[in-house]
């Protein structure tokens, strides 16, 4: 027969071993939640972690310092608190910029990285030229045409007819987008380009630029001094 007195001993004691591991196990709880509080606030609530310089990659036409002023990062804001996507969306309005990418380098840097625009068109203006890139957006200004960039004459400076005009120009054969010495619109169903040799090219409106650019390069395998393509299905030769 067990005695009454070690039973009740040993059931003491697994109580007390039972109590000992809930005790290490809530001290072990609080140690994480300390350690998670204080990550926590490292992160999200102190300086330490926090802006110290924004990092501009990229930026040839617009200047570095323009960037970051855009950027509108406050300094010691938590690195972990900077709305990347609103950063991103403030720089891509800067017009030079064509695409933009915005990360953390931790422990305190904003990296902000952009893709500028690259000049196609150069509309002649009384005071110079507008630079606008091959889909027509104007994001820089010149007192000349830069070098290798389309001269284009767009009396109007209507924004539509600059992105028709870019519109023709990226759906030119390789070939004759190279012997291009300038283009111009005056309307719509004006666009029209001179080549090398004063060989002159009627396009028309931007409508059916595809296939204007596939009749052309046909008609172009015979030497003429103009090229009419406005009607595609129907086009003419002088």
């Amino acid at each position: 027969m067990t005695d009454i007195s070690d039973a009740t001993s040993r059931i003491t004691l697994r109580q007390r071993r039972g109590r000992r591991r809930r005790m290490v196990l809530l001290s072990s709880l609080a140690a994480v939640l300390v350690v998670v509080g204080v990550l926590a606030w490292l992160l999200f609530g102190s300086a330490v972690l926090g802006v110290r310089s924004v990092e501009v990659y990229g930026a040839k036409l617009v200047a570095a310092a323009e960037v970051q002023r855009v950027a509108g990062v406050p300094d010691g804001l938590p690195l972990a608190r900077v709305d990347l996507d609103a950063v991103a969306t403030r720089v891509s309005g800067l017009p030079p910029v064509a695409k933009v990418s915005v990360a953390r380098q931790w422990p305190n840097t904003i990296a902000v990285r952009i893709t500028e625009r690259t000049p196609a068109l150069a509309i002649e203006t009384p005071g110079g030229y507008w630079i606008a890139d091959d889909q027509g957006v104007i994001f820089d200004s010149a007192g000349k045409a830069p070098h290798g960039v389309l001269p284009a004459k767009v009396p109007t400076g209507d924004p539509r007819l600059i992105r028709d005009l870019a519109t023709v120009l990226r759906a030119l054969p390789s070939d004759v987008r190279d012997r291009v010495r300038e283009g111009g619109a005056a309307t719509p169903d004006s666009i029209a380009f001179e080549l090398t040799g004063g060989v002159q090219v009627v396009w028309g409106s931007a409508e059916e630029s595809e296939l204007k650019a596939q009749v052309l390069s046909r008609l172009m395998l015979t030497s003429y001094r103009v090229y009419d393509v406005s009607a595609p299905s129907n086009p003419v030769t002088k």
